[in-house]
Protein backbone atom coordinates (compact mmCIF):
# COMPACT_ATOMS: atom_id res chain seq x y z
CA UNK A 1 0.00 0.00 0.00
CA UNK A 2 2.50 2.83 -1.16
CA UNK A 3 1.13 6.18 -2.27
CA UNK A 4 2.52 8.09 -4.79
CA UNK A 5 3.73 11.31 -3.69
CA UNK A 6 3.81 14.16 -6.37
CA UNK A 7 7.06 15.71 -6.89
CA UNK A 8 8.43 18.91 -5.21
CA UNK A 9 11.25 21.28 -6.32
CA UNK A 10 12.84 23.32 -4.06
CA UNK A 11 15.68 25.91 -5.52
CA UNK A 12 18.12 23.39 -6.86
CA UNK A 13 16.42 19.75 -6.91
CA UNK A 14 13.33 18.40 -8.37
CA UNK A 15 12.28 15.45 -6.22
CA UNK A 16 10.49 12.48 -8.10
CA UNK A 17 7.40 11.06 -7.14
CA UNK A 18 9.40 7.92 -5.82
CA UNK A 19 12.40 8.14 -4.44
CA UNK A 20 14.34 5.15 -3.08
CA UNK A 21 17.01 5.06 -0.07
CA UNK A 22 19.75 4.68 -2.15
CA UNK A 23 18.77 7.95 -4.22
CA UNK A 24 18.25 10.03 -0.60
CA UNK A 25 21.45 8.64 0.68
CA UNK A 26 23.23 9.77 -2.57
CA UNK A 27 21.91 13.30 -2.23
CA UNK A 28 22.24 13.51 1.61
CA UNK A 29 26.59 12.48 0.61
CA UNK A 30 26.41 15.12 -2.22
CA UNK A 31 25.07 17.65 -0.25
CA UNK A 32 27.46 17.24 2.70
CA UNK A 33 30.24 17.10 0.10
CA UNK A 34 28.97 20.54 -0.87
CA UNK A 35 28.69 21.67 2.91
CA UNK A 36 32.13 20.96 3.63
CA UNK A 37 33.36 22.41 0.14
CA UNK A 38 31.72 25.57 1.14
CA UNK A 39 33.46 25.53 4.81
CA UNK A 40 36.74 25.17 3.31
CA UNK A 41 36.27 28.23 1.10
CA UNK A 42 35.38 30.33 4.14
CA UNK A 43 37.74 29.09 6.26
CA UNK A 44 40.07 29.89 3.53
CA UNK A 45 38.78 33.72 2.79
CA UNK A 46 38.67 34.29 6.61
CA UNK A 47 42.73 33.51 7.43
CA UNK A 48 44.29 36.39 8.79
CA UNK A 49 46.36 36.65 5.26
CA UNK A 50 43.27 36.97 3.49
CA UNK A 51 41.58 39.05 5.42
CA UNK A 52 44.98 41.42 5.33
CA UNK A 53 45.06 41.08 1.71
CA UNK A 54 41.49 42.23 1.76
CA UNK A 55 41.57 45.50 3.59
CA UNK A 56 44.90 46.77 1.57
CA UNK A 57 43.06 46.04 -1.69
CA UNK A 58 40.40 48.25 -0.23
CA UNK A 59 42.83 50.99 0.91
CA UNK A 60 44.86 51.00 -2.39
CA UNK A 61 41.59 50.95 -4.41
CA UNK A 62 40.98 54.28 -2.25
CA UNK A 63 44.02 56.08 -3.38
CA UNK A 64 44.36 54.88 -7.10
CA UNK A 65 41.84 55.63 -9.53
CA UNK A 66 40.25 52.26 -12.41
CA UNK A 67 43.72 52.57 -14.30
CA UNK A 68 45.94 52.32 -11.38
CA UNK A 69 47.27 55.90 -11.23
CA UNK A 70 47.40 57.83 -7.94
CA UNK A 71 44.55 60.64 -7.08
CA UNK A 72 46.36 63.23 -5.70
CA UNK A 73 43.34 65.01 -4.27
CA UNK A 74 42.88 61.83 -1.83
CA UNK A 75 46.94 61.79 -1.35
CA UNK A 76 46.09 65.21 -0.27
CA UNK A 77 43.26 64.94 1.90
CA UNK A 78 45.17 62.27 3.97
CA UNK A 79 48.61 64.19 4.19
CA UNK A 80 46.42 67.46 5.39
CA UNK A 81 44.94 65.40 7.78
CA UNK A 82 48.58 63.93 9.24
CA UNK A 83 49.78 67.69 9.12
CA UNK A 84 47.15 68.76 11.29
CA UNK A 85 46.75 66.39 13.75
CA UNK A 86 50.84 66.13 14.25
CA UNK A 87 50.48 70.14 14.94
CA UNK A 88 47.52 69.95 17.33
CA UNK A 89 49.84 67.35 19.04
CA UNK A 90 52.82 69.72 19.43
CA UNK A 91 50.65 72.69 20.00
CA UNK A 92 48.95 70.80 22.80
CA UNK A 93 52.37 69.63 24.22
CA UNK A 94 54.02 72.67 24.70
CA UNK A 95 51.21 74.37 26.90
Amino acid sequence: MSQAVAPVADSNHVVPAKTSLVDLQTEVVAAREELMANLTELQAALTPGALAKRGLGSVTGWFTDEFGGVRPERVAIVGAAVVGYVAIRLLTRRR
